[in-house]
């Protein structure tokens, strides 16, 4: 399925609050965090395999097990509420909320250490629904860098190289939500609007102006400081000008492998090969 806007859904900014506010004293999960530069990539589960709320790794949990509210979904009556309405419960696998705080995250595809799972049980669609987002959050599919709003509801390709950037010390918090394939062409969400052919709508794509040559050239002369202490710091900065400077199509990966290539220490190249296989090419459960 291609990343598309579906449409929107009222949100109940009182009753909303009520339950941001009461999942702040949850344990958290940090798995993934490892995808993240700067602050942090927190996630809750609220509807998972066995209902068990687990340590947020998608691969930790009892597949053989039907899916149901979490413990700490049954604490959420709005969002709950939120779930049941805008989701197919038959073919819901995971719903988490995500929390991110001045981040970037690496360019990566999804769902690849889940493919030896049977389609019944396998995410194969991933649904977000931001609930507290701000104009300095974006997301990214190839060279195309765009908005979500608050309650719109999206689907995206989580196959195609993605990321994240959240330029801002105010959170944003997503509900995320992961469907199983099945035979049928019933719709995975109860919001009605506009079809998968729509894509990004052009109101959503960020025009940025392109990389310039001097800006280029400065990135490129970072490869004399690139070392492993200073690598996620680099990988940082070029995923940021990403978000601010159309760099043209595979930028990040392809400005961090030139670095590495011209780095003066030989550990770098290898890490940046591995990274670029571990997060795009194929991963382990």
């Amino acid at each position: 399925m291609r990343t598309h806007y579906v449409g929107s859904v009222s949100l109940d900014p009182v009753r909303l609050a009520k339950d941001l506010d009461r999942c702040r004293s949850f344990q958290w999960s940090e798995a993934y965090s490892d995808y993240v530069f700067g602050g942090s990539w927190k996630s809750c589960m609220l509807w998972a395999r066995g209902g068990d709320a687990g340590d947020g790794v998608v691969t930790n949990y009892a597949y053989d097990q039907s899916p149901t509210f979490t413990g700490y979904g049954e604490q959420l009556p709005y969002l709950r509420e939120l779930i049941e309405r805008t989701a197919d419960l038959t073919r819901l696998n995971f719903v988490r909320l995500a929390l991110v705080t001045r981040s970037v995250i690496i360019p990566h595809r999804d769902l690849l250490e889940l493919s030896d799972l049977a389609d019944d049980v396998r995410n194969a669609h991933r649904m977000h629904i931001p609930l507290a987002t701000n104009d300095n959050c974006f997301f990214s599919e190839d060279n195309v860098v765009y908005r979500m709003r608050q309650g719109e509801v999206w689907f995206l390709d989580a196959a195609r190289i993605h990321s994240v950037a959240v330029l801002s010390d105010e959170q944003r918090i997503h509900l995320m939500f992961d469907f199983v394939n099945m035979p049928g062409d019933r719709p995975l969400t109860t919001v009605e609007g506009a079809g998968e052919q729509a894509g990004i709508p052009a109101d959503r794509i960020l025009s940025r102006p392109p990389l310039r040559d001097a800006e280029r050239a400065d990135l490129l002369g970072l490869s004399k400081v690139l070392t492993m202490d200073t690598f996620d710091e680099i990988f940082s900065i070029v995923i940021k000008k990403h978000y601010r400077r159309d760099g043209g199509a595979d930028f990040i990966w392809n400005t961090m492998t030139t670095l590495a290539r011209d780095s003066a220490d030989p550990a770098v190249l290898p890490h940046t090969t591995a990274l670029l296989k571990h997060y795009t090419l194929e991963r382990s459960a």
